[in-house]
């Protein structure tokens, strides 16, 4: 009977209905999706092939019951999806999925279209440096960029669908800042792209564009309000951790916001011109400053041919004005916490504006000198923006070169540490072994340094693995060693090392370092 599910012709096979599905997928947006995929893995493959770690990841190595106390109540939920576990490919493979979600919501809020345009977005969104820390943290990670794919996804629905597209935007983008609150800029700067676009279009009135903001704004108010509503519910008996000013969250002081924004607006300067982390090639500054030059030579023709009139185009520079703002809105949101790169995805849509910029730009400058200047721009663009994305890759893999020699070297330094405790006269396996003064760095735990030029958070060298708490957890799933462990930030630790022997002992490796004291095997790192 014709219209009912299971009428001849209406059940369609699985293959038949997703090849259907797939033909309907725009041309840019598979682009876009398949170029993410293959710059992901590419990228990213040899963290995906190996198990590197650091603190959190071996604190949370077989467990996922991390984040309510840190205000991210959905986080525990979603890291069991994937099985509990630490597992870097399994972890890998979502994470790209998601990466490739975030492309293409991308393109098709910025109206990228051209695939050479679709493949630079794919390329800097995947290779960002700020996804390499993400991936230090693997546990996390796939739930982490899926926070990330909501938020792209709440911008997405909030600019295209009317009100109910907020309200869907308000649903999704609570659900992402209750995984992780870092990508809220994401949505912020997708959303502020946007209406760039539509008030350089001119078929909008001031009023209609200004009122369009209003909705947006409100759209992450709305959000965010919701937001710290779940947060005060699902901690209102342990209250928010200190850590990395997150129990401020929310305290916003009018006198401060003025340094707030300053501070948004200079990590541009110092994290492109001043390369502050170590992301880029030396010569990428010269030609960010020429991309720059071009972009806003771009955007004026753009404005003259548009005769948008003086509220229209007022309206629209202060757009191209806040889009940074919106993208580094974290600095806004933690007024008295460490901003990590990790928390910093929204920096890459600036390298994606001129990309959006020199398609739009196309049309309106088809002819005569406008058309040569376009040409020789997107030339500039492209060169400056596929040698960014190979330098965040380079920058990618040295970390993870990085994290591959610290496992290799911490391993053997456990190996060496644990001879010397099972070779101590009078050793019984069951005794528990002190590490005094193991959160203590000396020199020697640093043997290859020029590693560090990448100054990525989450990716640990060895004197991170040795001096964090989780060393014992290092010991024990990396050595196979079984007994007990105290750190020294223990209390045991702590009490041993103010007594009078463990003063006197000599630190590792010398002799004497390593010494039974009652029923404890002492090893004195540190002094």
């Amino acid at each position: 009977m014709k219209g009912k599910l299971f009428s001849a012709g209406a059940l369609k096979d699985p293959g038949t209905l997703l090849g259907e599905l797939w033909a309907r997928v725009p041309h840019y947006i598979r682009v876009t999706f398949c170029s993410a995929l293959v710059m992901g893995f590419v990228t990213h493959m040899y963290m995906f092939t190996n198990k590197f770690t650091n603190h959190d990841d071996l604190n949370q190595m077989f467990y996922a019951d991390y984040g309510t106390a840190s205000g991210r109540w959905l986080l525990p939920p979603i890291l069991r999806l994937d099985g509990n576990f630490s597992i870097p490919w399994l972890i890998g493979v979502l994470s790209v999925l998601c990466i490739a979600g975030i492309a293409c919501f991308t393109v098709a809020l910025l109206r990228i279209r051209r695939p050479l345009g679709c493949v630079l977005t794919s390329a800097l969104i995947a290779t960002f440096p700020a996804s390499t820390a993400t991936f230090g943290y693997m546990f996390s990670a796939d739930a982490y960029f899926f926070s990330m794919m909501l938020a792209a996804a709440a911008a997405y629905a909030a600019v295209h669908w009317g009100w109910w597209g907020s309200a869907l935007g308000v649903v999704a983008l609570t659900l992402s800042m209750g995984i992780y609150q870092s990508y809220l800029p994401v949505a912020a700067v997708l959303m502020v792209g946007a209406l760039l676009l539509e008030a350089l279009d001119g078929e909008r009135s001031f009023k209609e564009l200004f009122l369009r903001g209003l909705r947006l704004a409100g759209t992450l108010a709305a959000a965010l309000i919701a937001y710290m509503i779940i947060v005060k519910l699902t901690t209102r008996n342990t209250g928010l951790t200190d850590y990395e000013g997150i129990s401020d969250m929310g305290k916003l002081s009018l006198t401060e916001l003025p340094k707030l924004i300053w501070a948004a607006y200079r990590k541009y300067f110092y994290f492109f011109l001043k390369n502050d982390w170590n992301c880029h090639f030396g010569f990428l500054k010269y030609a960010f400053l020429l991309t720059g030059l071009c972009s806003a030579v771009l955007g004026a023709l753009v404005l003259v041919r548009r005769k948008l009139g003086p509220t229209r185009t007022v309206l629209a520079l202060a757009l191209a004005a806040v889009y940074p703002l919106a993208g580094a809105l974290i600095y806004v949101m933690v007024p008295n916490g460490y901003v990590h790169i990790h928390m910093l995805y929204g920096l890459v849509y600036i390298l994606i504006a001129p990309i959006a910029l020199a398609e739009y730009a196309a049309p309106l400058l088809a002819e005569g000198n406008g058309r040569l200047f376009h040409a020789a721009a997107s030339w500039v663009l492209l060169l400056t923006l596929a040698l960014t994305g190979y330098s965040y890759a380079v920058t990618d893999n040295n970390a993870y070169l990085k994290a591959d020699m610290a496992m290799r070297q911490c391993e053997a330094y456990s190996n060496r540490l644990l001879e010397r405790v099972e070779s101590c006269e009078g050793y019984q396996p069951e005794m528990a072994v002190v590490l005094v003064g193991s959160t203590v760095r000396e020199a020697g735990l640093d043997p290859t340094p020029e590693l560090d030029s990448a100054r990525l958070v989450g990716i640990f060298n060895l004197g991170d693995l040795r001096t964090y708490f989780t060393y014992r957890h290092f010991l024990r799933y990396y050595t196979g060693f079984t007994g007990p462990v105290f750190t020294g930030d223990s209390e045991t630790a702590t009490t041993l090392a103010a007594t009078e022997e463990v003063q006197a002992m000599p630190c590792y490796p010398r002799d004497g370092s390593v010494r039974i004291i009652g029923d404890k095997v002492v090893v004195k790192l540190n002094g």
